[in-house]
């Protein structure tokens, strides 16, 4: 089950449950797969195999390692559009400061998202 406090992001496919989550390793991944830096990852999403990338470095903190293919049968799954919009909802969880323009909502010493814990 996810955690939207930790980032997470959940969804259903076949009989599955899965879920999204762009950590630390998952951001470092994506450099290297996509070869830029993490402020430049959205700019990426409008290339189908790049979302794959995206999406299948999303699930691997979960579900471990996955290829491109099962990432994509998962896509295929959900239906492009879909897939699209939980690498988007779970990108913007994973930088909350950054997706409220720095005005965030939680409180002293609350900790959302994938980053360091105050």
């Amino acid at each position: 089950m996810a955690n939207p406090l930790k980032g997470e992001v959940g969804f259903k496919a076949g009989s599955g449950d899965f879920v999204l989550v762009y950590d630390f390793n998952a951001l470092c991944t994506l450099e290297e797969d996509l070869g830029v830096g993490v402020e430049e990852i959205g700019e990426k999403l409008n290339s189908v195999s790049s979302l794959r990338t995206v999406f299948r470095a999303g699930l691997e903190a979960k579900h471990g390692r996955m290829t491109d293919i099962e990432a994509g049968n998962l896509i295929h799954q959900v239906g492009l559009t879909k897939a699209g919009d939980l690498v988007v909802k779970a990108l913007k969880a994973a930088f909350p400061e950054a997706s409220t323009g720095g005005k965030g909502k939680a409180k002293a010493g609350a900790t959302g998202g994938t980053g360091p814990k105050p």
